[in-house]
């Protein structure tokens, strides 16, 4: 969705680097407790 939203963007002010920190918010929230468990 949001590379089409960027495509169709001709003054170049719209990215999609809010969905990029959503991702990895998760990442941090979801993964990394159940990694880190594992890890010790």
């Amino acid at each position: 969705a949001c590379v089409k939203r960027v495509e169709g963007d001709e003054t170049g002010h719209k990215h999609c680097t809010g969905q990029y920190f959503d991702y990895w918010c998760c990442v941090d929230k979801c993964v990394a407790p159940k990694l880190f468990a594992d890890l010790k």
